[in-house]
């Protein structure tokens, strides 16, 4: 074959791999734009006991209203490393005791989330004495810690899943590195020996991967946001339709079945404590408009299980005179 039959046949076969690519991709996102969730709406929250403390709350009142006025039936949960062994190898699983079996009494289903980095700022939650060890003396820590956790935690029964740490490679949280795909893998592949229920690694859902995440584990679990604030832009919208998230999943070939949106933004983004933040910019980023319209655009997303984020800021809120968040999730929480 002579160099110009060889470009010729190269063109020609561009030619139709250019147009068939294109037909493919235009095919997947019809049918991932025409597909329908599969089941009903189900609707959760995360409870962090740390960050209840951090608004000021008595974080056991806090829980226990939202379990018994508002009826979750899906709750997240998180078991903070620095909460558990603040001393090096005395575990104290008091206060995860304490939520588990107030959720197991209601028949709650839990995820509970584990390992170093997790939901809340500042994301990774080491102990003080692990963290003056370094990396290396951590990840070995992380280890032991994970058995201890699952042989303790696996009692409960209303433990549905294991989230094994809270976006691991995405690029968010005050931690020294994004963690490896082998040293998570090693962490689910722990709780996997030690439990059968489905593990979930996370990811965000505008600007993760989702590959990493979801290829280690049973389930795939996102964040959704629409209004944030990014300290090299500040006040920023995420411009992406709700469909967006079905064209993703449709891409990575993640069936929408395998996601659960464990993350959904119902409280304001604010750039230091919520506390500490006016009112005025408080809303640049959520109003009583925004909470009606993003749990609206969550149910355009094919996602079926959604958790809201914030039963906390709403607890304070109803405390401090604005009861729109906890009655409006009420309602929904109790599909009125």
């Amino acid at each position: 074959m002579t160099i110009a039959q060889a470009k010729k046949i190269l063109i020609l076969s561009i030619r139709w791999t250019v147009p068939v690519l294109a037909i493919s991709f235009i095919s997947l996102v019809t049918l991932a734009l025409s597909s329908k969730p599969k089941g009903d709406m189900e609707y959760g929250i995360t409870f962090s006991h740390k960050y209840a403390k951090e608004l000021d709350l008595d974080w056991k009142e806090a829980y226990l209203n939202i379990l018994n006025e508002l009826k979750v039936t899906n709750i997240r949960l998180v078991a903070y490393w620095d909460d558990i062994e603040k001393e090096k190898g005395v575990y104290d699983f008091s206060n995860m005791d304490f939520l588990l079996k107030e959720a197991e009494k209601r028949q709650v289903n839990v995820i509970l989330a584990l390992g170093r980095k997790l939901p809340r700022w500042p994301e990774c939650s080491e102990p003080t004495w692990a963290k003056k060890e370094g990396e290396d003396f951590i990840k070995t820590r992380l280890l032991i810690l994970i058995p201890k956790e699952i042989e303790h935690f696996k009692k409960y029964q209303s433990i549905k899943y294991w989230q094994v740490e809270n976006e691991p490679f995405f690029p968010f949280g005050n931690c020294p590195a994004m963690m490896s795909q082998d040293f998570v893998k090693k962490e689910v592949d722990i709780v996997k020996s030690m439990d059968a229920r489905p593990v979930i690694v996370s990811d965000s859902g505008e600007g993760g991967a989702w590959i990493f995440s979801y290829s280690i584990s049973d389930y795939l679990a996102i964040s959704i946001y629409r209004k944030v604030w990014l300290s090299f832009w500040g006040y920023f919208n995420w411009p992406f339709p709700a469909e967006s998230y079905k064209v993703k999943a449709a891409l990575l070939n993640i069936p929408l079945e395998k996601i659960l949106n464990t993350e959904l933004q119902a409280e304001p983004w604010s750039n230091t404590s919520i506390l500490k933040t006016p009112e005025s910019e408080l809303q640049k980023t959520m109003t009583h408009q925004d909470f009606i319209e993003i749990i609206e655009y969550a149910k355009k997303t094919g996602i079926t299980k959604t958790y809201l984020w914030g039963a906390e800021w709403w607890y304070y809120k109803k405390q401090n005179g604005d009861a729109f968040y906890w009655e409006t999730a009420k309602k929904l929480f109790n599909n009125l």
